[in-house]
């Protein structure tokens, strides 16, 4: 496992904390993700591990991906996550 890395997913202007959450568990789902939370933060794991906060007051979901397989480039985990939380 390799180094942590934050970023911020952009997501619809109209959407709610609970409509983003919903639709990233479904997303998870069929990627492999296990996500565990409640609609404002909470946990991720699949190939990468870490965490997430939803803030729909600037239309984005901050992840903090805290652990991945060091041959696994960031972009594919990042594209990966970027999948699930839009």
């Amino acid at each position: 496992m390799s180094s942590s890395k934050t970023f911020d997913i952009p997501v619809e202007a109209d959407s709610t904390a609970e409509e983003i959450l919903e639709r990233a568990r479904e997303a998870a789902r069929g990627a492999g993700i296990t996500i565990m939370g409640d609609d404002a933060e909470g946990r991720f794991k699949g190939t990468a591990e870490g965490s997430y906060a939803v803030d729909v007051e600037n239309r984005m979901v901050r992840v903090e991906v805290t652990n991945k397989p060091s041959f696994v480039p960031w972009t594919m985990v990042e594209g990966a996550l970027k999948k699930v939380f839009r």
